[in-house]
C-alpha cells in the first residue's frame, strides 16, 4: 500500500507552502522563512555548518525506493533522513553568517510549523516502510 508515500508526499508539499523557520537578524527585524525558501537555499548552509537540508535527497531517494517496493533500502534512506533532519534541532539559538561578506548575522530563534511538517514527512515515510498495510 503506497498511502503512507503519498502522505509523505503531501506533508511535505504542505510544509513547502507555510513558515518553517524564524530569524532574529543584527541589522533588520525579525524575519520568517518559508518552507519552500527554506528548501531553495537550504542547500547553502554547509558552508555554516548547517546540514538539516540534506536530509531531503535521502528522503527523496527513500520515498522513490518505497513506491517501487524496495523495503529495506527506504527504510535505511528513510532513518538517515529523519537523523540527518533532526540535526535543525542544534542549530536553534546559534549565530549564523547573514551574508557572503559576514557583515550581518543571523540567529534561528525558532521552529514553524513548515519546519515540523517536513520532520513529519520524513517520519511518514519511515512508518510507511515499517507498517505497510493499513488493516
Amino acid at each position: 500500500m503506497r498511502v503512507p508515500y503519498l502522505a509523505s508526499l503531501l506533508l511535505f508539499v504542505i510544509a513547502c507552502c507555510i513558515p518553517a523557520l524564524e530569524f532574529k537578524n543584527s541589522s533588520r527585524p525579525n524575519d520568517l522563512m518559508w518552507g519552500a525558501n527554506a528548501l531553495a537555499v537550504g542547500w547553502s548552509g554547509i558552508f555554516a555548518g548547517v546540514m538539516a537540508w540534506y536530509a531531503n535527497p535521502f528522503w527523496v531517494v527513500g520515498l522513490f525506493l518505497g513506491f517501487i517496493r524496495k523495503p529495506l533500502p527506504a527504510a535505511i534512506a528513510g532513518v538517515l533522513s529523519l537523523l540527518i533532519a533532526f540535526t535543525v534541532f542544534k542549530d536553534i539559538g546559534r549565530e549564523l553568517p547573514g551574508d557572503e561578506g559576514g557583515v550581518t548575522r543571523t540567529t534561528i530563534i525558532r521552529l514553524l510549523p513548515g519546519c515540523y511538517l517536513w520532520m513529519a514527512s520524513q517520519a511518514m515515510l519511515v512508518l510507511g516502510v515499517f507498517f505497510p498495510k493499513s488493516k
